[in-house]
């Protein structure tokens, strides 16, 4: 019987040369190249698909292929195709498989290159020129094409070393002056953001050329006076350097995103995706954040009790 069917798969419609406007009155349009290359990168690499842009999160599936579609107006559009993941959790504690156990200080670089990746829809234009201004290290804004995503600050360091031992602060590694000054600057900017009540992470994360990632996510409160937490976690990130660098030295074959949590002291394994799935710890299941806190509202909206006929959440008449 399978004969007479084919695995289905998820269809998104995306970005097309057509100019839209967002609510937030920003005009839009991509070249045609723009999206075939959007094509190119599905085919070719992992791109996870995260709910509400929550990268904290893991992913329920992958976009892994696509097609640019001639509209009846002659503009293009995108549509990307993909799946879902298979889920693991785990049923106990276990060790770390990805902490390399034997290395050496040689090979790990004094200074490291790095920048900050941002979406700066989470601003208004004016304070966001400021900001990149003001900013210890190059930005890079991002477009996650959403009215109000998530606050998050991306620390985007690039992999060039093998398996090799970090000693000492890493943060000072990006150079003395931006150690000092990135973690004010991240607090400082964040209160500035539209809706800064919400809550809002920093990601550190270290990107092979093959695009598999090594992430480190730090969540901080808005009511947080004193983030000194944030400067301890970057500090010790060299754990994630080292892990890093063994998968750009070849180690675990088949994984594409390994994932940690910051618990206030130490770097906690989260959740990784291999070619088989996405496997979740015990510990990201006993401490998964809360998305409410980072979008500033509920991740689905509410629906109507089942006994209201207007969606009021009274009771319909008659019954």
């Amino acid at each position: 019987m399978t004969q007479d069917f084919e695995r289905g798969h998820i269809v998104a419609h995306g970005p097309s040369t057509r100019v839209v406007q967002l609510t937030t009155g920003e005009r839009v349009s991509f070249a045609p190249e723009a999206l075939e290359g959007m094509v190119r990168q599905a085919r070719e690499s992992f791109i996870a698909m995260n709910i509400e842009h929550l990268n904290m999160l893991p992913p329920i599936g992958r976009w892994s292929d696509g097609e640019v579609k001639t509209l009846e107006d002659g503009e293009q559009q995108l549509l990307l195709y993909g799946e879902f993941l298979q889920q693991y959790v785990a049923k106990s504690e276990f060790d770390d498989p990805f902490r390399p156990e034997v290395l050496s200080e040689q090979g790990a670089p004094e200074i490291l290159t790095a920048s900050i990746s941002a979406e700066a829809r989470n601003f208004d234009p004016e304070v966001w020129r400021d900001a990149v201004d003001e900013s210890p290290l190059p930005v890079k804004e991002t477009h996650k094409w959403s009215d109000l995503p998530p606050l998050e600050w991306v620390l985007v360091v690039p992999v060039a070393w093998g398996a090799a031992k970090f000693m000492g602060s890493f943060l000072e590694r990006l150079g003395q002056e931006a150690a000092e000054a990135v973690v004010a600057w991240f607090k400082r900017t964040s209160r500035k953001a539209r809706d800064a009540g919400r809550d809002r992470y920093v990601t550190i994360s270290f990107e092979l050329d093959d695009d598999r990632q090594v992430s480190g996510f730090i969540p901080f409160a808005a009511a947080d006076d004193d983030i000194s937490y944030v400067q301890a976690a970057l500090g010790s990130a060299g754990m994630l350097a080292e892990i890093a660098g063994a998968l750009n030295e070849g180690a675990s074959p088949g994984t594409h995103q390994i994932t940690y949590l910051w618990d206030g002291s130490t770097w906690q394994l989260a959740w990784f995706v291999n070619d088989d799935g996405v496997f979740l710890t015990k510990y990201f299941t006993e401490h998964r954040p809360d998305p409410e806190r980072f979008l500033g509202r509920p991740m689905f909206p509410e629906l109507p009790t089942d006994d209201s006929a207007d969606g009021s959440g009274e009771p319909a008449a008659g019954h």
